[in-house]
């Protein structure tokens, strides 16, 4: 059987060591301060990128050219590899559009493109789980089983300090509703076909975490064996006071911390903390 090789880009957010260890290809986006290029998590960290947004710099993103995609795809189709490329939301990027044109002028059928509708850790969390089951000898057919499952199941809730990066970013999407709210309200979101959609507004960040938490224990209920994965933009501390609240509320049979890249902080800003929960089947 031929090798499964998957392949993501920078928005999935992963962390190096888990791209080295199941050999995922990441495609990344660019990055841009006014004249100046960088390659998302190529040629520019997490702590620069947020140094500059907080002093004030203003940053704008792009997604990969289909020749640029054409020339991560190629080796792998040259080793006779099956590609799954799965992708930021196509609501959001058009990062999936390059890629299905990389697709016709590679001209190879093993390669599906695939859609996530969704992008940070919550394509990190499925690009994570469909690596390790081509690992372990899963077909083609039963990964892009999984993806639907995982679509339908997994949760996603993120806190943001502001919606003014969202709102100038044009990633708004459904939040728009919590414009304009009152000093010290944090809005709390999720993703929803695609899109950010707003979900409930809370006053001040430490209620706002606890939120969190306990929407998780709504979804799911407290107690329930789960998957985690916990971000942040630039907010360490209120990654560890969810990550805590998590682990005393679930059986979080694997919690895996991360930090925003350069192309989703530009749309989110700095204050952002959000958790992923996919439940664990025996």
């Amino acid at each position: 059987m031929a090798k499964i090789s998957i392949v993501t880009d920078s928005t999935a957010d992963l962390q190096e060591d888990i791209v080295r260890r199941y050999g995922i290809t990441v495609v990344p986006l660019k990055v841009f301060f006014g004249q100046e290029v960088y390659l998302d998590g190529v040629e520019i960290t997490p702590d620069e990128f947020f140094r500059r947004q907080v002093a004030g710099e203003i940053s704008s993103t792009s997604q990969p050219s289909p020749a640029e995609f054409v020339e991560y795809y190629r080796p792998l189709a040259e080793a006779g590899d099956e590609i799954i490329s799965i992708h930021i939301s196509s609501l959001m990027s058009g990062t999936v559009q390059s890629a299905n044109l990389a697709k016709t002028m590679l001209d190879y059928p093993a390669l599906e493109v695939v859609d996530s509708g969704v992008v940070s850790v919550i394509l990190g969390t499925m690009v994570l789980n469909l690596a390790r089951a081509a690992e372990a000898g899963k077909s083609k057919s039963e990964l892009m089983a999984m993806i639907e499952k995982m679509q339908r199941q997994t949760q996603v809730y993120f806190m943001v300090d502001t919606l003014e990066y969202l709102q100038r970013g044009g990633r708004i999407g459904k939040a728009q509703a919590f414009l304009g709210t009152l000093l010290n309200v944090k809005p709390i979101l999720t993703l929803k076909d695609g899109l950010v959609h707003p979900h409930e507004k809370v006053r001040g960040r430490s209620k706002a975490l606890s939120r969190l938490i306990s929407i998780m224990e709504e979804r799911f209920g407290k107690g329930s064996r789960l998957q985690c994965w916990i971000t942040h933009g630039n907010f360490p501390e209120g990654l560890e006071e969810v990550k805590k609240g998590m682990q005393e509320s679930f059986d979080c049979r694997e919690i895996l911390v991360g930090r925003l890249g350069p192309v989703v902080g530009t749309h989110t800003g700095p204050g952002l903390v959000g958790v992923t929960c996919l439940p664990v089947e025996e």
